[in-house]
C-alpha cells in the first residue's frame, strides 16, 4: 500500500496499534499469515490489470471479500467492478475526441495549454482560466476502486509513443505532465484505499514510484463555501479534505470520465433534512446556481410535466448535471464527459430534462445503447452482474458556447456479454453515422419509419393518468379479508412501544400521525395510538395488486404513505382502471390490463410503476368520462354515429388487451419507452367488431364486474376444474408445478387440468401470472416482508374457486387471441386516423378532477 500517501499512514497507524491490543485468538489470522508466507505474492501482482480469465487479483479479493463480508453493503455502495472492455473503450473515446475534434496530437498525454488549444480550435480561453494551464485536466467523480484511473494511464503512455514520445522519456513525462492531471473522487474508504493501491501498482510498471497521486477521500457533490483557516493543519483528515475543497473550488477539468452509482431516492426539491446531492440537489452558500438539479426541472415544468420528476432523484442524474457543470460550465467553455449510466435517460418520460441538459452542454453526443434489461420482458445479459439497462455516453463541446443543435449518434450494441465486449474492443467512436433528430426534451433513440409512431399515445385519448396507490409496506394487503383482520386487531393489541416497529412506521405513516381520510376531505383520522384496541379501520376493501391479481386491503390512510387520494375519490361500481406502462418499455402479452378496483403503484406488472393509471370516469359515479374534449366529436363525425367513452375504452382495449398488439407490434415497441400508440380505423364495421371485443374482454379482466352484456350474468366457467382438493397450505412456490404432457397444475396436494401451457406461459411484460398469483398465496409468501405482521398467514387453503376463476379468466383471453390479431390486421392495413387529426389534451385535462 503506497504510505506516501498522508492519510493512509495515519489509518493504516491507528490500524496497527489498535489491531496490537486485539484478542484475535481463533480468527484465522495466525493461518492467513502462514498461507501469505507460503504464497508467491510477486507472481499474484504480475496478474494485476490482467482481462484473463480470473481477473485482477487486486480487484478479485476486495469483491470476494464485500460479497462474503456485507451483500448489502456491496450493492448499496455500488462496489461491482466497471468491467475492463467498457473502460478501455470508453478511454479510447476520450483519447479519440480529444485528437480529432481538439486537434491533440498526444490525445489524453497531450500537454498543450489552454493558450495553444485555444489557437488551434478557434475558441476563447474561459474567464478566470490561466492560460498557461494544461487544457486535458481529468476527473473521476466516483473513481471507486481506480480502473479508469489505470486505464487512463495505459493509454497516456500509448498516444505519448503515437504521438511521437520515446519510451525513454515517458516514465518523466508522466510524473511532470500526464499525474498531475489526473485526478479521481471517491467516498468510501475501502476502495479509496484500493484505489492507491491499484494506481501505485501501475505507476511501477511504468517505472514511477513515491509519485502523488491525486485521489481524494471525498463527496464529490459536495461543495463548501470558503472559508478561512486558523494555524496548520496536521490532521491527515482534515488535509485530505481541505485539499478536495480546493481543487473542487479552483480546478477547471475539462474530462469528466466514470461509472458514477445509480440509487434513486424520493424526495422533492426544496425538501429539508440530509439527503445525498449536494450542490447538485442544495442551495449552497457561494455556489452560483445551485441547486444545479435546476437546469433538469424547470425545462420539465415548463413543458408541463413536473409531475413525472420523482425518478431524477437519482445519484448518476446527480453525477449527469454535476459533470456537465464540471466540464462546460465552470467556468463555460469546452469540455468532454464520458459516463456509463442507468439507460432511464435515452427515453423515459421522467428523464427529459436529462435530455435537455445534454443538448443545451454539448455539440456531439455519442450514444452506445448496451442494453441488459434483466427485470422486464425483453430481457437480455447486462455487462455489469445487475438488472438495470445501462447505455455509454460521450458528450463534447467544442466551443465556448454550445452550438444551437447538439449532433446526437446513438448506436445499439445487443447480444450476450461477450457479444457486446468483443464490439467494444474493435469499436471507433466517430466512425457512426446514424443520427437522431429531436430537440430539448425528445428521446435520445431513433425510431423506425414506422406508421405506429403516427397513431395517437393511449394517455392522448385517456388525458389524466396517475400514479397507483403505494403503502410503503406490504402487511396490509392479503388474498383474504380475515388475515388483514387478524393482522390489524394484532397491530392495536401490541403495546404502544411496538407499534411503530410493527406497523413499519415512516416519517409521515407512524402510531401517532393523524392523515387525513384515505380519499381526502373531511376530519383528520385519529392516531393509532388514540383508537385503542378495539379501533376500526377505515375499511378493508378489494384491491388491484397485479394484472389479473385482485387481493384485498386495509384501505386506511394511516397505513399508506401515497395513498393517491384522488384514485380513492373515483373509485365507484361503474369506474375502471386502465394501467400499462408510461414511462418504461412494454414487453410480450397484454399492452393493457384493467382492474375494478383502486390499482397499486405496480399493479401492471409488479415493478416500473410510475404515472400508469387511467380511469375510465373523472368521478365515482361515471358521470365525466377521462377522455380528452373534441375526441367524442371527432370520431362522432368520422363514423356518422354517437361513440361514447365507453365505446372508446372498448375499442382500445379491443386492441390491447391480448398478446396480439404486442405480437405484431413488438419491435416499435422496444424502439422506445413510453405510452403505447393505437391506431384507430375509419371504417365503422371494425369499430364495432373491436368494440365488442374489447367490452368482451373488459368483462372477463374485471372478474365480470364491469361491462356485462346483460344484468346478473356471470362469467361461464372454464375448462379447468379441481381435479383434487388443496388439502393443506402449500408452504412456497416449491410445492407448484406446472406438467405440459398432462396439463396438470399441481399446488401442493391439488390438482388443477387441464391448464394450457398458454395460460401457465401467460404474461404481461415479464410478469408470469399464474406463478406470480401462487406465489402470493403460499404460505411462505413470495417478496419482501416489511414487518413481522406479514408472518401472519393463512392456516387453511381458500384460494381454490379464485384460482379456478382466474384460470378461466386467462384461458378466455387466450382462445380470443387469434380474433384479435386478425382484427389487429384489418384495421392496421386500412385507412386509419392521425394523431395530428385529432384534439390535444389540455393541462387540465391531465390534472385530477377536483370533487
Amino acid at each position: 500500500m503506497p504510505l506516501s500517501n498522508p492519510f493512509l499512514e495515519a489509518f493504516f497507524e491507528q490500524v496497527h496499534d489498535e489491531a496490537s491490543v486485539l484478542d484475535l485468538a481463533g480468527s484465522g489470522l495466525d493461518q492467513l499469515i502462514a498461507d501469505l508466507r507460503v504464497s508467491n505474492v510477486e507472481a499474484i501482482l504480475d496478474q494485476f490489470g490482467t482481462t484473463a480469465k480470473g481477473g485482477d487479483p487486486v480487484i478479485h479479493f476486495y469483491e470476494e471479500f464485500l460479497k462474503r463480508y456485507d451483500r448489502k453493503l456491496r450493492a448499496d455502495a455500488g462496489a461491482f467492478y466497471t468491467p475492463q472492455p467498457v473502460v478501455d473503450f470508453m478511454v479510447r473515446a476520450v483519447d479519440e475526441v480529444l485528437r480529432k475534434r481538439f486537434g491533440l496530437a498526444m490525445g489524453i498525454a497531450d500537454s498543450s495549454t489552454w493558450a495553444e488549444a485555444a489557437e488551434c480550435n478557434g475558441f476563447d480561453v474561459p474567464d478566470g482560466v490561466p492560460a498557461d494551464q494544461p487544457f486535458v485536466t481529468m476527473i473521476d467523480p466516483a473513481t471507486g476502486t481506480g480502473t479508469f484511473l489505470v486505464a487512463w494511464l495505459r493509454q497516456a503512455r500509448e498516444s505519448f509513443l503515437s504521438g511521437g514520445g520515446s519510451e525513454t522519456d515517458w516514465p518523466e513525462y508522466l510524473r511532470l505532465h500526464v499525474l498531475p492531471q489526473m485526478h479521481g473522487f471517491e467516498l468510501m474508504l475501502g476502495p479509496y484505499a484500493i484505489a492507491h493501491l491499484k494506481v501505485a501498482l501501475e505507476l511501477h510498471t511504468h517505472g514511477v514510484a513515491d509519485a502523488n497521486v491525486n485521489v481524494l477521500l471525498t463527496d464529490s457533490l459536495e461543495h463548501q463555501a470558503a472559508q478561512g483557516q486558523l494555524g496548520t493543519m496536521v490532521d491527515p483528515i482534515s488535509v485530505e479534505g481541505g485539499a478536495a475543497a480546493d481543487l473542487k473550488a479552483q480546478k477547471r477539468f475539462t474530462v469528466v470520465i466514470g461509472n458514477p452509482p445509480y440509487d434513486r431516492e424520493q424526495k422533492a426539491l426544496g425538501d429539508t433534512g440530509k439527503r445525498k446531492g449536494g450542490v447538485v440537489r442544495f442551495e449552497t452558500p457561494g455556489v452560483e446556481g445551485s441547486p444545479l438539479l435546476r437546469a433538469v426541472t424547470e425545462p420539465m415544468s415548463q413543458a408541463g410535466l413536473g409531475s413525472h420528476l420523482k425518478n431524477v432523484y437519482n445519484d448518476y442524474v446527480y453525477f449527469w448535471r454535476w459533470a456537465v457543470w464540471q466540464a462546460t460550465e465552470l467556468p463555460p467553455g469546452p469540455g468532454v464527459v464520458a459516463f456509463i449510466t442507468a439507460s432511464s435517460y435515452l427515453d423515459g418520460i421522467s428523464m427529459g430534462g436529462v435530455r435537455n441538459l445534454v443538448r443545451h452542454g454539448f455539440d456531439e453526443l455519442w450514444i452506445v445503447d448496451l442494453g441488459g434489461e434483466g427485470r422486464g420482458a425483453l430481457t437480455e445479459e447486462n455487462v455489469f452482474d445487475i438488472q438495470t439497462p445501462v447505455a455509454i455516453a460521450v458528450g463534447v463541446r467544442t466551443s465556448a458556447a454550445p452550438g444551437e443543435d447538439c449532433v446526437v449518434r446513438y448506436l445499439r450494441v445487443e447480444g450476450d456479454r461477450t457479444d457486446k465486449f468483443a464490439r467494444l474492443r474493435r469499436m471507433k467512436l466517430v466512425s457512426w453515422s446514424e443520427r437522431v433528430s429531436g430537440e430539448g426534451l425528445d428521446r435520445l433513440v431513433p425510431l423506425s419509419a414506422h406508421e405506429y409512431h403516427d397513431w395517437p399515445e393511449v394517455t392522448g385519448l385517456f388525458p389524466w393518468s396517475h400514479s397507483g396507490c403505494q403503502l410503503k409496506r406490504t402487511w396490509p394487503i392479503a388474498e383474504s379479508k380475515s388475515v388483514l383482520q387478524r393482522r390489524w386487531r394484532t397491530l392495536l393489541s401490541s403495546v404502544p412501544r411496538r407499534r411503530n416497529e410493527l406497523m413499519r412506521a415512516t416519517d409521515s405513516r407512524n402510531a401517532v400521525a393523524t392523515p387525513q381520510p384515505i380519499a381526502g376531505g373531511g376530519r383528520r383520522l385519529r392516531s393509532l395510538n388514540a383508537i385503542g384496541r378495539d379501533g376500526s379501520p377505515e375499511g378493508i376493501e378489494r384491491y388491484g395488486y397485479r394484472s389479473f391479481d385482485r387481493q384485498w386491503i386495509i384501505a386506511d390512510n394511516r397505513l399508506a404513505d401515497r395513498s393517491r387520494p384522488d384514485l380513492w375519490r373515483v373509485r365507484g361500481r361503474s369506474q375502471v382502471f386502465l394501467t400499462t406502462l408510461t414511462s418504461t418499455k412494454l414487453g410480450w402479452g397484454p399492452v393493457l390490463t384493467v382492474s375494478p378496483y383502486v390499482p397499486d403503484l405496480h399493479h401492471f406488472r409488479g415493478s416500473y410503476g410510475a404515472k400508469n393509471v387511467m380511469p375510465l370516469y373523472r368521478g365515482p359515479a361515471g358521470e365525466t368520462g377521462n377522455i380528452t374534449e373534441g375526441i367524442l366529436t371527432v370520431l362522432g363525425d368520422v363514423f356518422d354515429t354517437t361513440v361514447t367513452v365507453e365505446d372508446l375504452m372498448a375499442y382500445v382495449y379491443g386492441l390491447g388487451g391480448t398478446a396480439a398488439f404486442s405480437d405484431r407490434f413488438g419491435d416499435q415497441l422496444a424502439e422506445l419507452a413510453g405510452p403505447v400508440r393505437i391506431p384507430i380505423t375509419v371504417d365503422t364495421a371494425l369499430l364495432d367488431e373491436a368494440v365488442t371485443l374489447g367490452r368482451d374482454l373488459l368483462w372477463w379482466h374485471t372478474w365480470g364486474e364491469r361491462f356485462a352484456p346483460k344484468s346478473n350474468v356471470k362469467l361461464p366457467a372454464g375448462r379447468a376444474s379441481e381435479v383434487a382438493p388443496v388439502t393443506a397450505m402449500p408452504q412456497d412456490l416449491k410445492n407448484c408445478r406446472y406438467d405440459p404432457d398432462t396439463e396438470r397444475l399441481t399446488v401442493g396436494t391439488g390438482i388443477f387440468a387441464p391448464v394450457s401451457q398458454e395460460v401457465w406461459d401467460f404474461e404481461v411484460s415479464g410478469l408470469r401470472v399464474l406463478p406470480s398469483w401462487l406465489g402470493y398465496r403460499m404460505k411462505n409468501r413470495k417478496g419482501k416482508k416489511s414487518s413481522e405482521l406479514d408472518d401472519i398467514r393463512p392456516t387453511r387453503w381458500t384460494q381454490t374457486k379464485e384460482l379456478l376463476l382466474l384460470l378461466s379468466i386467462l384461458e378466455h383471453t387466450v382462445e380470443v387471441t387469434p380474433q384479435a390479431a386478425d382484427l389487429l390486421d384489418r384495421i392496421v392495413d386500412g385507412p386509419l386516423i392521425p394523431a395530428a387529426d385529432l384534439p390535444t389534451p389540455t393541462p387540465a385535462a391531465r390534472k385530477p378532477p377536483r370533487l
